[in-house]
Parts: C-alpha cells; sequence; structure tokens
C-alpha cells in the first residue's frame, strides 16, 4: 500500500539524503514509491513586515511530485506553480522578490501592487551501484518567474535560473557511506520600467545598500542581473542501530545589476561566499524515535560599485569602467538546533514534540560614508502533534499541532552617516526595515490534515490541509501577521 499524505511528510523528514542536494545517495534512504497532487490557496495580510512585503498576499498553487523505481536507476520528479497577487508592496520597482540580497535595486515611494507568477520543476536520478560500492546521482532544477508592478514607476519582470548538482556516492561498509557533489546554478532577472502616465514624471531611487542612494525623475531604468553560482558539497553518513549524517557545502555567487540591454552601463556587483555544515542523527526504537539537528551557516557578501563615462563613436563600446571598488559588506550567521521526539505508531507516528533554538545574527556595513545595521536575535519554541484513527474499516487519519515561536533581540543598531539622512530611503525605508528585524515578537501556528482512503483495497487517498498562523509584536511600529492556507490534494 502506498503511503498517505501524513506519511509521505513523516518519510521526507527523516530521508537524510534527499535533503543534502546529493542525489547519488537518495537510494541509501531507501525511500518508498509514492506520488501526491495538492491544490490550494493561502491569504496573508498584516502590517507586521517589511516595507518590500505586501500589506496583503494571496496565492494559488499546484504542487505534485512522484518517485519511482527504473530497471538501473531511481527517480525523483516534481512540478510546483505559484500565483501571488501582492497589495501595498514599497520601495521595489525592478525584482520580482526584493529580499534575495541584491542591494542595487529601482525603488519608488509609491505604495503599489504586484502580480507575480512561479515555476518550478525538476528531478533527481540515481543510478543503481556499481560493483556494489559507487552511485551516481544527477538534481536538476529549472525555475521561470514573471512579475508585474501595477502602478507607475511600473516594472515588468521576467526571470529564470537554472540549477545543476551532478553527483557521486561510495558505501565503505555496510554502516559507512560518504558522498561529495559539485553545485552550479545559472539566473537572470530582467526588468523594464515605464510610466502610463507619460506627463507626470515620477521620482525614483538606485538604492545602494543602507539607505544610500541616488535620486532621479522620470520613468525608470532597465535592469539587468545575470548572476552565476558554484560550489561542493561532501556528505558522511553512518547507519548502524542509530543514523548519523553529517554534510558541508561551499557556494561562490557573483551577480551583475546592470542598467540597459544596449549600451549597457555596470550598475553593481554582489559577491557572496557562503560555508554551512549540518548534523542529522536519529535513534528509533520499538516505543520512541529521536530527531537531532543541527546547522550552522554563515555568508559574507562584498557589494562592489562603478565610476563609469559613456564615449560615443562607431568604434566605442558604449560605457567604459574607469574606477570600480568595494563600498558595502554583508555578513549573516544561523546557529540552529532541534531536538524531536516521536512515539512510534506504524509509519508514521503517535505523537511527536519538538523543542526549536536559533540564533541568527546580521552585520552589514556601506563603507564611504560609514552606515552600519547589526542585529543579534534568538529564536526558540515548542510544538506538538497527534495523529487521531478515526476509522477501522477505511484508512481514516487526523493530525492536529500547534507550535509556538518566540523571537528575543539580543542586540540591534542602525548608524547612517551619509549626507541624506532625512531621504526616504533612509528615515523610511531602511528605519522601519530595522525596527522589523529588532521586534520581539510571537507566533502561533496550528496545522490540521486529514487523510482518507477512497476505497477499501486502494492505493489512491485524498487529503485535506489547513494551516493558521499568527504572530503578533510588542514593537509600538507595527500591529500583527496573520495568515491562512488551505489545499486539497490526492496520494496514489
Amino acid at each position: 500500500m502506498s503511503k498517505n499524505i501524513i506519511e509521505q511528510e513523516q518519510e521526507s523528514q527523516i530521508n537524510q539524503w534527499n535533503a543534502s542536494g546529493n542525489a547519488a545517495g537518495l537510494l541509501l534512504d531507501n525511500p518508498s514509491q509514492n506520488s501526491s497532487l495538492e491544490v490550494g490557496t493561502s491569504s496573508t495580510q498584516g502590517n507586521f513586515r517589511q516595507p518590500y512585503n505586501g500589506e496583503k498576499i494571496n496565492t494559488i498553487f499546484l504542487n505534485t511530485k512522484g518517485n519511482l523505481y527504473l530497471k538501473n536507476y531511481y527517480l525523483q520528479g516534481y512540478f510546483a506553480y505559484k500565483r501571488n497577487n501582492i497589495k501595498a508592496a514599497e520601495y521595489n520597482a525592478s525584482l520580482i522578490d526584493p529580499l534575495r540580497l541584491m542591494p542595487y535595486i529601482v525603488a519608488d515611494t509609491n505604495t503599489s501592487d504586484w502580480v507575480n507568477q512561479y515555476y518550478d520543476l525538476g528531478f533527481k536520478l540515481n543510478t543503481k551501484p556499481v560493483a556494489g560500492k559507487l552511485m551516481l546521482g544527477l538534481n536538476v532544477n529549472y525555475k521561470a518567474q514573471s512579475g508585474a508592478k501595477q502602478r507607475d514607476i511600473r516594472a515588468n519582470n521576467q526571470y529564470y535560473e537554472l540549477q545543476l548538482d551532478p553527483a557521486l556516492s561510495l558505501t565503505i561498509s555496510a554502516k559507512h557511506h560518504i558522498g561529495a557533489n559539485f553545485h552550479y546554478k545559472n539566473f537572470k532577472e530582467q526588468s523594464s520600467n515605464s510610466n502610463v502616465n507619460t506627463y507626470v514624471d515620477q521620482g525614483y531611487f538606485f538604492l545602494l545598500g543602507l539607505g544610500n542612494a541616488i535620486a532621479y525623475v522620470g520613468s525608470g531604468r532597465t535592469m539587468n542581473y545575470e548572476g552565476d553560482a558554484m560550489g561542493f558539497g561532501v556528505q558522511y553518513q553512518y547507519s548502524g542501530k542509530s543514523k548519523i549524517f553529517t554534510n558541508l557545502n561551499y557556494t561562490v555567487q557573483a551577480e551583475d545589476a546592470n542598467i540597459a540591454f544596449t549600451n549597457t552601463r555596470p550598475g553593481g556587483t554582489l559577491l557572496m561566499k557562503k560555508w554551512d555544515m549540518g548534523l542529522n542523527f536519529q535513534q528509533r526504537g520499538e516505543e520512541f524515535t529521536h530527531l537531532v539537528q543541527a546547522t550552522m551557516s554563515t555568508s559574507n557578501s562584498s557589494g562592489i560599485e562603478y565610476i563609469t563615462e559613456f564615449v560615443s563613436g562607431l568604434e566605442s563600446d558604449g560605457y567604459y569602467v574607469l574606477y570600480k571598488s568595494v563600498r558595502s559588506k554583508y555578513a549573516n550567521t544561523l546557529v540552529l538546533g532541534q531536538y524531536e521526539l516521536q512515539k512510534n505508531q506504524g509509519l508514521a507516528y503517535n505523537w511527536k514534540t519538538t523543542i526549536y533554538a536559533a540564533l541568527e545574527k546580521m552585520a552589514n556595513k556601506y563603507l564611504i560614508p560609514e552606515s552600519t545595521m547589526e542585529t543579534d536575535n534568538l529564536k526558540y519554541g515548542i510544538g506538538i502533534h497527534k495523529l487521531f484513527d478515526l476509522s477501522s474499516t477505511r484508512r481514516v487519519q487526523l493530525t492536529i499541532g500547534l507550535q509556538a515561536l518566540r523571537k528575543q533581540n539580543l542586540a540591534g543598531k542602525y548608524d547612517y552617516n551619509g549626507a541624506d539622512a532625512e531621504e526616504f530611503t533612509v528615515k523610511d525605508l531602511e528605519e522601519r526595515n530595522f525596527q522589523y528585524l529588532i521586534s520581539e515578537s510571537t507566533t502561533y501556528e496550528v496545522p490540521v490534515t486529514y487523510s482518507q482512503q477512497l476505497k477499501r483495497g486502494r492505493d489512491t487517498e485524498m487529503f485535506i490541509k489547513l494551516i493558521g498562523y499568527y504572530t503578533n509584536t510588542e514593537n509600538f511600529h507595527f500591529n500583527n501577521r496573520k495568515s491562512f492556507r488551505i489545499s486539497i490534494g490526492t496520494t496514489f
């Protein structure tokens, strides 16, 4: 019998290689063969947000995934579609996702709506062992996105991303396995600005980071973002009475923000270097299962700015770079730990409880004129889930959970020392952004999943998932943020 959605999510949680980025180790997880299809909608609203985010976001989505064993291969495939209607977003006229760590963006002060669409598809391929020890794997993911800003200055955006991760794993003995993978990603976003009302020029800014910006008047500008990332990962797994999995990854990423498509002028470059490592421990007994997860990641980015000169003439290449230098630095560190205790029952659980803690540190600096934004936040929480069997003649299951997450600010400061302290990008955009980052808050989550076998003796089951979120903050600049998500689907 195939697994229902509760059991599939449980399997996804305990499969160690599947979460590592190394597709060559998928068979070491002993995955079952299952498929699922899910459609749904969600709604989020409230003013506890960063200015880039909308006051209200309505979403429809479709997710499907499946896996199967072929003659000499194991294959996973997935596809996801999402459409967002974003209301009252601010300070962004050039990026579909303004929170993706790209400081060089076009921003206006007009509160506007966005309509965005997201497509995500890919597969993971794992060969069966060669000579009983060596397995090869490949992870391929393709993303395509479109976005449109609905008010002057209007934006029309197209984004694509292709990711390739070839990998291998080697079985040293029955209990010891090692693996390695190479990571490559290429991505590009094109953004075109325009005004419908051509008789009224709009004021806008070209953001440089931490409130530093250059003010312009007009219909915006065309931006062309191009980036590449390369890296590697190594893994080790011990599989005995307990299972221990460790991994280490390193990535270098560079993204250029160029102005216009013809006579291109460099607007800025962001160079990022990132390390992350993780530990996953599992011990399953007759009655209880213990799960421990610990991760640490650190990223350091340098923002490069350019001084250019346009040279006219038939033999000219247009803009020439006269000088470039690093003008900003961005550093982020995350340390996370989680412990989960499960009461065993079948392929899922009877109940489970989770304890979570994380430390997040950010230290951003604009060098000339020197400006800084630093935050240290501690997050901790607890959650509990209970599974109920509702029928003895047909498999009907219900899970209800309750989770609470507390965010506590340990330190924070924002110092702007430039010449435009009264500009909107400083006193509104970055000040509100900073207040959000240091806000202490409590988030409550209530997930409910209902699963029912459609017909006795058949593997097909339907499910309904409901999740409600509510976040309350003590910061007097904000009120709250709440979200509701509902979906219906089938497993087969």
